[in-house]
């Protein structure tokens, strides 16, 4: 994500079960997979692979590390829902559609409530 900064930067995911907000620690982004079929025929030469492109991907994951914004809810009991996923800093706001995959937190006295969240875009629109 070009131009894009975890210091200052936050995410907002709006979904089917609800809405969460959190300000971003880290982020990993993992670009999907482009799906290729081979189209090598027993006719071409010893040695050629012959690879297409469909126009279709899998996988892909948004990982981020956060802290809770006050007063947003449990980003757990959101886990499989469909939604926009917005991440914006200064000079930058980025939003996919995405289901949540996962969502751990972690709490410790003295500290704020912190914890992590795995997402898959999606072309989905459904709930």
């Amino acid at each position: 994500m070009a131009g894009f900064t975890a210091q200052g930067a936050t995410f907002t995911f709006a979904g089917s079960l609800g809405s969460f907000a959190g300000a971003i620690t880290g982020i990993n982004v993992e670009t999907p997979v482009a799906e290729i079929v081979d189209m090598t025929s027993r006719d071409d030469p010893t040695g050629y692979a012959i690879k297409v492109p469909t126009g279709e991907w899998t996988g892909g994951r948004i990982s981020v590390d956060y802290i809770a914004v006050q007063g947003t809810g449990d980003l757990q009991s959101l886990v499989r829902g469909v939604g926009s996923l917005t991440f914006s800093s200064a000079r930058l706001n980025v939003t996919r559609r995405c289901i949540l995959e996962s969502a751990n937190t972690e709490g410790r006295v003295g500290d704020l409530i912190r914890g992590s969240a795995t997402f898959i875009p999606t072309d989905y629109q459904g709930t």
